[in-house]
């Protein structure tokens, strides 16, 4: 009996056992590379780590001695919460050691510069791939001369034709939505319906589907059990569940109802993806060679031009897998991270009455006394230099994606710093290029970086968009794999910016008792009250309460 429980407490100890064990050879390995190293005995990765740590963090926040440290990088988005404090402690570069694998953490202008120019060696963390795959393969998950071919095709669909559909979608959505803003006492599904309207410009700039902002519930194309537009809002809720739901299988019948619509949202949405894809191919293998400006018709005719040029060779073409799966990726980058900026932006307006006042001057001298109107693209875009400015300063402080996941894979790297130091990186390297600490860097950015400041943006003497060197503005990414839907993103909202401040104003809720300053400085704490799920999310949506009105 005694032997038993012997044999039973040490198969108990052996995972702890082994976890040390490993966390000590990657701790060696990590102090080989000459920088500083961190512990944490989690892996960010790490399933049950992620589901149990919200419960656990709190408890570890009581260690003594200064070991409550590790709660501050223990979980995938810490950057954002951190910025700058860890490297000033441990440098512009410093390693995480886990059981599982090292984690290289980079805030440094250059050796950030370094890894997302040379894409080759520093890959994409595969980690992320299977949700982004669900619909099949794509740019944002390809590497080497796949991701070459992909980029080849898909670059052609992102065009001033698209840009010009973007446009008169979003002055469409943005009107409609201000209507009934201005019709409420007091807005507080600010966050919803920016996601709303989000949705119904990819919708219609993506696969050409155009719906109105307060549309009803649409009724299913024939032979489907869903509508287009439900199919995609309920992929668009959550990736990791919208991967665990398309992968459920046998065990579909038996998962909660919410999970049931969500695998029945990816079958309805992958039907309809592959009916669009046999559509625009039959139509351009009969002779259809019409400039398109949905990205699906474009992507399409692409691709089938790649075919066509090179019948001996369709490997430089795409397969309706492939397709599929760049449609839904150019959605998943859309979605979360121009709802949310515009969330961020138009609460921090709300929260500096002044910038309000700098924005509504230049589109009111644009618009003069004529509103925005859908068929303008080409005349007022480039004139909209202030709203530009605003998204940029916004995507500066609140970056969607604050840390942008590379890998060394299985070989050794060479990392390059402004320091003129060079450590070399063992394989199998989770690397972070921590755009929030190099956006948030004084050094680049003044005294004054903490400041949400807009103007900071523009040539004081000609008024132009400042234009910053890559390295140190990463909201879109930089080197080869630059976001191709930037301008997209950019044309959306400033589309739907100049339309929301055309002769209006927006205004924090002013509780009873409350004094104005009270209330924008209660607003800003919900709008820093974010935390990382796919992009940068507002933690308590339902308390942005802002008050629209019509200025004359």
């Amino acid at each position: 009996m005694l032997l038993l429980l012997k044999l039973s407490f040490v198969l108990a100890l052996a995972p702890a056992l082994l976890s040390c064990y490993r966390l000590a050879q990657n701790y060696s390995a990590a102090r080989k590379t000459g920088l500083s190293v961190v512990i944490s005995p989690f892996n960010p990765f790490n399933p049950l780590w992620i589901l149990t740590r919200p419960y656990i963090n709190p408890l570890l926040s009581y260690l003594p001695f200064g070991l409550s440290e590790i709660t501050q990088y223990n979980y995938l988005g810490f950057t954002w919460r951190d910025q700058n404090r860890l490297h000033a402690r441990y440098g512009k570069a410093y390693i995480i050691a886990t059981p599982d694998e090292n984690h290289l953490v980079v805030g440094d202008v250059v050796g950030c510069d370094k890894i997302l120019k040379h894409y080759r060696n520093w890959s994409k963390n595969n980690r992320f791939n299977d949700p982004l795959n669900t619909f099949g393969c794509n740019l944002g998950t390809v590497d080497g001369e796949e991701w070459q071919k992909h980029r080849k095709v898909t670059a052609v669909a992102f065009n001033e034709r698209n840009n010009t559909l973007v446009w008169q979608e979003s002055v469409k959505q943005a009107k409609q939505m201000l209507s009934t803003w201005l019709s409420a006492d007091i807005v507080e599904t600010t966050v919803d319906d920016l996601n709303l309207l989000a949705l119904h410009v990819l919708a219609s700039a993506g696969f050409g589907t155009s719906y109105d902002f307060d549309s009803p519930l649409t009724m299913p194309a024939s032979e489907h059990t869903m509508s287009y537009r439900d199919a995609l809002t309920g992929i668009m809720k959550n990736i990791f569940i919208t991967y665990f739901a398309a992968n459920a299988g046998l065990l579909t019948p038996v998962l909660p109802k919410t999970l049931r619509a969500t695998a029945e949202a990816v079958d309805e949405f992958r039907s309809y993806l592959l009916e669009m894809i046999k559509h625009e191919q039959a139509a351009y293998r009969e002779g259809d060679r019409a400039e398109a400006a949905n990205l699906m018709s474009s992507l399409v005719r692409a691709s089938q031009a790649e075919t066509q040029s090179d019948k001996a060779n369709s490997r430089h073409s795409l397969t309706a897998s492939e397709l599929a799966g760049n449609l839904y990726i150019y959605n998943v980058a859309g979605f979360d991270t121009t709802a949310g900026t515009l969330a961020y932006a138009i609460g921090l307006l709300a929260v500096n009455p002044t910038w309000q006042t700098w924005l509504r001057e230049e589109i009111n001298t644009v618009a003069a006394e004529d509103e925005i109107k859908g068929d303008q693209y080409q005349d007022i875009w480039p004139r909209l230099k202030r709203c530009l400015a605003i998204m940029h300063e916004t995507l500066r402080v609140y970056a969607p994606l604050n840390a942008i996941p590379k890998h060394t894979n299985s070989t050794y790297q060479d990392l390059h710093l402004s320091t003129e130091a060079t450590h070399t990186i063992p394989p199998n390297t989770a690397v972070w290029v921590n755009n929030a600490a190099v956006q948030m860097d004084e050094a680049h950015w003044g005294s004054d970086v903490l400041e949400w400041r807009p103007d900071r943006w523009l040539d004081k003497s000609t008024g132009d968009i400042i234009q910053p060197a890559n390295k140190e503005f990463l909201a879109w990414s930089a080197g080869p794999r630059v976001c191709p839907g930037k301008k997209f993103s950019q044309v959306e909202f400033v589309a739907t910016l100049a339309c929301l401040f055309h002769k209006h104003r927006v205004a924090a809720e002013v509780r009873k008792g409350e004094t104005g300053t009270e209330a924008r400085k209660r607003l800003l704490e919900v709008l820093r009250d974010s935390d990382m799920r796919l992009a940068m999310r507002i933690n308590r949506p339902e308390k942005v309460r802002l008050k629209w009105e019509k200025v004359m």
